[in-house]
Parts: structure tokens; C-alpha cells; sequence
């Protein structure tokens, strides 16, 4: 595998770990703020403090382990961390698009493509790890 491709690979795993803290954070210590402020998250009443704590640490969990991998760039620690985000990130997706009834036109576009492009890059990133081949990415 090039250095190049070992870059973005774990520059993508970065990349999802990031975005993923961020809300996981905000839910796990701020969970009415998130409710209440974060984009669209309203519209599925009713508020559940407990549902959304939990959820940010769930969240923290798939962060921890992409960072890790990221940091360990090992092939098959990669494609467990890729797998249970992509999976994670796929269900997030399908969910919201069967459920955009109350969304405005604009929030349904953002929030769709935010979240199939999360699982897109998830996959085509367990795509780059399976074909390394190679069991030490770094």
C-alpha cells in the first residue's frame, strides 16, 4: 500500500471520528440542547434525556474506535472500526430517509445528503482497507 493511500485512509478515519465526536459530545452533556437545537432532531418528539445521553455514548464509542484505528492503522482493527461505523451510518441514513414527512424540503436535502455521504465515505474506506491486503497499514 502507498503512503498516499495510507494518508487518506487515515485521514478518513479522522475525518469520521470528528464529525462523530462532535454530536456524540453535545449529546452525551448537553442532551436537551441537542434536542432542541440541533438541526431536525425536534421533530421526532417526544424528548428522552436518557435515549439521547445513551446514544451520545454510543457515539463515543464508534469515535474511540476509529481514532484508534486511525492511530494503529492496522488492516484488520480498520475494517472492524469502518464496519460498525458503516453499519451504524447506513442504518442512521435509511432511518431518516423513510422519515422526512415533518422535514422542510431544505432540512430533508441537508440532512440525506449528510448522512449517506458519512456512509459512503464509510464504505469506499472499508473498500481502500480490504484491498490492502497487507496486514500492518502503517
Amino acid at each position: 500500500m502507498t503512503t498516499a493511500i495510507k494518508k487518506w485512509l487515515r485521514a478518513g478515519l479522522l475525518l469520521l471520528a470528528g464529525l462523530q465526536t462532535f454530536v456524540s459530545l453535545w449529546q452525551y452533556f448537553f442532551p436537551r440542547s441537542f434536542y432542541d437545537d440541533f438541526p431536525t432532531v425536534r421533530l421526532d418528539p417526544p424528548y428522552n434525556e436518557h435515549l439521547v445521553s445513551d446514544v451520545g455514548g454510543l457515539g463515543l464509542a464508534l469515535s474511540a474506535m476509529l481514532v484508534i484505528a486511525a492511530v494503529v492503522l492496522e488492516r484488520t482493527i480498520a475494517l472492524a472500526a469502518l464496519t460498525g461505523y458503516a453499519i451504524y451510518a447506513a442504518t442512521h441514513f435509511a432511518f431518516h430517509v423513510r422519515h422526512f414527512e415533518h422535514f422542510s424540503l431544505r432540512d430533508a436535502l441537508s440532512v440525506g445528503t449528510g448522512l449517506g455521504l458519512e456512509a459512503v465515505l464509510a464504505l469506499a474506506l472499508i473498500v481502500v482497507a480490504w484491498r490492502a491486503r497487507q496486514p500492518a497499514l502503517g
